[in-house]
């Protein structure tokens, strides 16, 4: 166990560990106002209790396996797609809905969000993949390089299309991000990287630009997500409709000033904001919190995020450098359609903010990936402290 701790990047376990009690704080407030009884909100609190418990074995769990386990066996993680397929299936005819989107699947007490899960399954895939097919590294430019990558990808753009199907936008962008920017990292020709990033980037800040001629025939729509679209460029306009949301969003980062109102004293979480505990608890955080506890939930998640592409950038092992990416690029999209949604940069999605939101399906994904980091970071600290003998 002393040796165990010795080796831990506690770079890593620190800002994780700090994020899962913040997260367990809010989550308890947050949840005052979702029901009439008063022992709802520590019904959320004992669940993510257990969530962020179970979430950190399983960080722990992965952190100690031995790398033979997720390496090398492309099969293996065939496998697991084609089960996930299957699960992705049922969602579209049995799955339960929530905001318009069939993604859950109930057991009893329990409810498993399969999309969450592709998450960890992409990125352990996609190492395999841009770690041992040889020929993508033998390419120049990056089109040749998505084209060596698109027969391994076949079942996971199928999975991509049932997500969308769901329809679940969200989860289909972050999962369709995470598969990008691996294959980005792994690509040997960074110029055509640059130019690809920065087309991403145009698309996403001319977004408002494009969607205003057809605001029009979409507010006509009845589909949750074209509402979810329109509402984002102009929520006062819609006040009543679609875009109230948002706008008790900005109420609540509005009434919190600097430093907050303290927690438990918020007032838009009282049924003024909908999914409190989840798609807006960045909003219950700007009240509660103020600015300055933004800034220090988004600052723990930068930290950790620049500490996981450090982890990265030292190893020279494909495989392990692709993991570090990908989970990297998991946090940072995950982090910014969260808080990007609440604060009117972009359309809402509904997807957790890492570590911090309710739900257990959000915390075992990320803690898979954040325990294969952890697991990294042990083997090149050895494999430096070796060299250093």
């Amino acid at each position: 166990m002393i040796k165990y701790l010795k080796q831990l990047d506690w770079y890593i376990m620190v800002p994780y560990l700090l994020l899962s009690m913040i997260g367990i704080v809010m989550v308890f407030s947050s949840s005052e106002g979702l029901s009439a009884h008063t022992d709802m909100a520590f019904r959320y609190l004992v669940l993510q209790i257990v969530f962020v418990v179970v979430g950190f074995c399983v960080l722990i769990f992965f952190s100690v396996l031995r790398s033979k386990a997720f390496e090398g066996n492309l099969k293996f993680y065939i496998i697991l797609m084609v089960i996930m397929v299957f699960a992705l299936i049922f969602l579209m005819f049995f799955g339960a809905t929530t905001n318009g989107a069939a993604g859950w699947i109930i057991l009893g007490p329990v409810h498993i969000q399969p999309a969450e899960f592709c998450k960890p399954l992409f990125i352990l895939y996609y190492a395999n993949v841009l770690a041992y097919e040889k020929p993508f590294f033998e390419n120049d430019g990056l089109s040749k390089e998505f084209i060596t990558v698109a027969r391994p990808s076949l079942i996971p753009i199928f999975m991509l299309v049932l997500i969308l199907f769901q329809p679940d936008t969200g989860g289909f962008a972050i999962n369709l991000f995470i598969i990008l920017m691996m294959i980005l990292a792994a690509g040997s020709n960074f110029k055509s990287a640059r130019i690809w990033i920065v087309g991403i980037g145009a698309l996403f800040v001319g977004f408002r630009l494009w969607i205003k001629p057809f605001e029009g025939i979409i507010s006509h729509m009845h589909s949750y997500q074209m509402q979810r679209i329109i509402s984002f460029s102009d929520p006062f306009k819609y006040i009543q409709t679609s875009g109230h949301q948002l706008v008790n969003s900005y109420y609540a980062i509005s009434n919190g000033g600097w430093f907050g109102v303290g927690i438990g004293n918020g007032i838009q979480k009282m049924g003024y904001l909908s999914e409190p505990n989840t798609d807006f608890i960045i909003a219950v955080i700007g009240e509660e919190l103020g600015i300055v506890g933004i800034l220090v939930v988004l600052g723990l998640l930068l930290y950790l995020i620049l500490r996981i592409i450090a982890v990265g950038s030292r190893t020279n092992d494909t495989f392990y450098s692709t993991i570090c990416y990908g989970t990297a690029a998991y946090i940072f999209i995950q982090t910014l359609f969260n808080t990007g949604g609440a604060i009117g940069m972009i359309p809402l999605t509904g997807v957790a903010l890492p570590f911090i939101s309710y739900g257990g399906s959000s915390i075992i994904a990320l803690t898979i990936c954040l325990g294969l980091v952890l697991h990294i970071s042990r083997i090149e600290k050895k494999e430096r402290n070796k060299k250093a003998k």
